[in-house]
């Protein structure tokens, strides 16, 4: 909870023995803390912002200022019920913002601080087959992250999340404030900066993984995060516009024929969100030859590229690198690999990262699964395929393969962040500071040419990782 949130309902709460007759005698005093907790509550408002779930403490601030003021003109008195009625909203207050918090993100640990700004961006070379106009060209929206001058200060934070893309259960992550700055001017460097691209979840957004694009943009990188329109699950554009997810499918295991177009579906997504990815890049190009709002031209780095995305966009991340010969690394984190680049690989050096609970039954290579039901059994399979070809590029191109025990999926995004009932055993903090760590060390080797002794071998630090470098084969060569 926020500190006047916190404040307003400590001081609701000690008003409520008041309700109970347990302070005869005392009426000026607990008069006083309702009026103190009301003007904490009010500043509340003012400057933190107001969400529905306060709601409860604020009915209960109205109800309780008119029941004083019905006190002392008539002599009124509350029932018990009433009183129980009271503390059962202040402590439904608290226990809805517990749950749904208005967290703070762990701060980026590099030397810089980060700014941030959006972009709306048009592909006249592609007709969106999913656009709401007419043979409209392709549209997307991304979002820059880039390394600020630390002596930077009083300039506003991004908000999380755009309030227009929220919905009245996510209308809180709007009040969660990033660490990246609006309107901090980038950092001029002797260097340019290197540039590394992310691309979000099967519908997921452009901020799902702040935490990770805030720890490059803080060590040097210049981010691209991607929404891609009628795949994300909801995209704003600058002239109001409100697009949602349009595409058919999800993840289907009941049947060979829903696993089949299951696959189908990400082969298409992959594709379009891959040449999506390619077209950012042709973007920054021209930005770093002229960007018309001076924040990017003559600092990218256009030899040093890389990308990276969560689910489905660490799947898109191996497929743009197939695509583009511009991107030079690629990491996916918990996704899966779909069309050319899951047959040919990856044709750079790749980093996945996965949970766990791969590494034991039923997913373990050559685990005995007859007494699996059908469904289980067709996502073991579909699964262990996946792995298959995952080490397969692993074995000719290079990279690095790592399982992180105690973790589920949505622990390679911020979705434990927001809300107690998201986390799995595992600390959320520490599980972000784990995969930004070797998301650096990756981009660090690969697009700077430093060497990283994290990426040697097994680091004794961190038990619950257990990590595996793979030596490339044979060159790299595109067979696309």
């Amino acid at each position: 909870m926020r500190r006047f949130e916190i404040a307003g309902t400590v001081g609701l709460l000690l008003y409520v023995p008041h309700l109970f007759r347990l302070s005869v005698g005392h009426e000026a005093i607990f008069g006083f803390l309702l009026s103190l907790a009301v003007l904490l509550i009010a500043c509340h408002v003012w400057l933190e912002g107001y969400r529905w779930q306060m709601v409860p403490a604020y009915f209960l601030a109205g109800s309780l200022v008119l029941y004083e003021c019905v006190h002392w003109l008539w002599g009124f008195q509350t029932t018990y019920l009433a009183a129980v009625a009271a503390f059962l909203l202040e402590l439904a207050a608290v226990v809805l913002c517990i749950l749904l918090p208005v967290f703070k993100l762990p701060a980026p640990t590099g030397p810089y601080k980060v700014g941030t700004q959006t972009r709306h961006l048009v592909d006249e070379s592609r007709r969106d087959p999913f656009s709401d106009k007419p043979n409209g060209a392709r549209e997307l929206m991304i979002q820059i992250w880039y390394p600020v001058d630390p002596s930077v200060s009083d300039l506003p934070l991004a908000p999380y999340r755009d309030r227009r893309i929220t919905t009245l259960k996510s209308a809180h992550l709007a009040l969660v404030k990033s660490n990246s700055m609006l309107g901090a001017r980038l950092l001029q460097s002797e260097s340019r900066y290197p540039i590394v691209l992310y691309t979000p979840s099967w519908s997921g957004i452009r901020t799902e993984c702040t935490i990770q694009v805030e720890e490059l943009a803080s060590h040097g990188y210049v981010v691209v995060g991607i929404d891609h329109p009628y795949s994300s699950g909801v995209v704003a554009f600058p002239d109001g516009r409100i697009v949602r997810r349009k595409f058919v499918g999800n993840e289907d295991y009941s049947s060979d024929a829903a696993v089949e177009a299951f696959a189908r579906t990400a082969d298409q997504q992959v594709r379009i969100r891959a040449q999506d990815a390619s077209f950012v890049l042709d973007t920054l190009e021209h930005l770093d030859a002229h960007d018309p709002d001076g924040l990017l031209t003559g600092s990218l780095d256009l030899a040093r590229v890389g990308i990276f995305g969560f689910s489905l966009g660490g799947g898109t991340a191996a497929q743009a690198c197939w695509l583009d010969r511009r991107f030079k690394a690629g990491l996916d984190m918990g996704g899966m690999v779909a069309d050319e680049s899951a047959k040919q690989g990856t044709f750079v050096p790749f980093f996945f990262m996965f949970e766990g609970m791969y590494e034991s039954f039923p997913y373990a290579s050559g685990a005995d699964i007859s007494g699996v039901g059908p469904r289980k059994r067709r996502d073991i399979e579909f699964t262990r395929k996946q792995f298959e070809q995952m080490k397969s590029s692993l074995s000719r191109f290079g990279g690095y393969w790592m399982l992180i025990h105690g973790i589920k999926h949505l622990e390679f995004s911020d979705v434990p962040f927001f809300s107690p009932l998201r986390r799995g055993s595992a600390d959320p903090a520490r599980i972000a500071r784990i995969v930004g760590r070797y998301a650096l060390a990756f981009f660090n080797k690969q697009l700077r040419n430093k060497e990283q002794s994290l990426l040697d071998a097994q680091s004794p630090d961190m038990r619950e990782v257990r990590f595996e470098v793979w030596q490339a084969k044979r060159p790299s060569q595109h067979a696309g």
